[in-house]
């Protein structure tokens, strides 16, 4: 698990494990009470857009690509502070 900017300057974590991905996903929605909106939109060419984790005014962008692999991006500056709050309690340590 990595913590990188993203072109707009929101905060990302990226990973490229599909498991790790896994237990970021089951974390914000049972540890945290985030839920799924949106659709998935399988990869055409080297993107895929998977369901936002919302929660009150926090919205995370979740998907994958080539470059990153899996990510999960901040959609504005409290969930920026969430997702620097969640990387440093969980990186590397997934209790």
């Amino acid at each position: 698990m990595e913590l990188s900017k993203t072109a707009e300057g929101r905060v990302s974590i990226e990973t490229e494990s599909l498991k790790e991905s896994w237990i970021i996903s089951l974390l914000l929605m049972f540890r945290y009470g985030f839920f799924r909106w949106g659709i998935y939109i399988p990869p055409i060419t080297d993107e895929a857009i998977h369901p936002d984790f919302v929660r009150f005014n926090l919205k995370i962008c979740a998907g994958w690509d080539n470059w990153s692999c899996y990510y999960f991006s901040a959609d504005n500056s409290q969930t920026d502070n969430f997702l620097l709050k969640f990387y440093k309690k969980h990186s590397g340590n997934y209790t």
